[in-house]
């Protein structure tokens, strides 16, 4: 069992898990109505992401911190908060230093597949976060945090998911 110390909260449960991408224990939330075997495929779905999904997370996110450095303009130095510099030459694997794992969240399944989102922090953009959205093996979206879970409809013209225009 990958997930570990699951119990009852007011918000459903939660539980810990080691996200081996990273190499970090993360927080598990699960809602209500989920069963536990699904929430544990969710899991081993996380740490088995094909290599072409993992640099697809990291060409968005470097899309993302590129768009919000540009976003803020002049007062970025007033905000930046990061380690590296980003520009169009760093590679995407680089950006994976910027990005904080918090929390993998498994909603309820609608049809096949196995579907979950991640709650994350960014150096680059600390009020709004990351989130990344998995479905099926499939990076389906990347941006601010928003609450995306894997079978909401995501707009392929939307300029605030970093995941359009990116191959895998």
């Amino acid at each position: 069992m990958s997930i570990e110390n699951l119990h009852d909260t007011e918000y459903g449960p939660k539980g810990k898990m080691r996200w081996e991408l990273f190499d970090e224990e993360i927080t598990v939330s699960l809602d209500e109505d989920v069963d536990i075997a699904y929430a544990e495929k969710c899991a081993e779905a996380l740490n088995n992401l094909p290599e072409a999904t993992v640099r697809a997370i990291w060409e968005a996110a470097k899309r993302y911190c590129l768009f919000f450095i540009d976003l803020c303009g002049d007062e970025w130095d007033e905000y930046n908060e990061m380690t590296i510099k980003v520009t169009d030459r760093t590679p995407a694997e680089d950006i994976k230093s910027q990005i904080y794992p918090g929390c993998l969240i498994v909603g309820k399944p609608r049809g096949g597949g196995i579907g979950f989102h991640l709650e994350c922090s960014c150096s680059w953009e600390s009020e709004h976060g990351l989130e990344i959205t998995v479905l099926d093996n499939k990076l389906v979206y990347l941006g601010a945090f928003e609450g995306r879970g894997a079978w909401n409809k995501f707009d392929p013209d939307d300029k605030w998911n970093f995941v359009n225009n990116v191959k895998e």
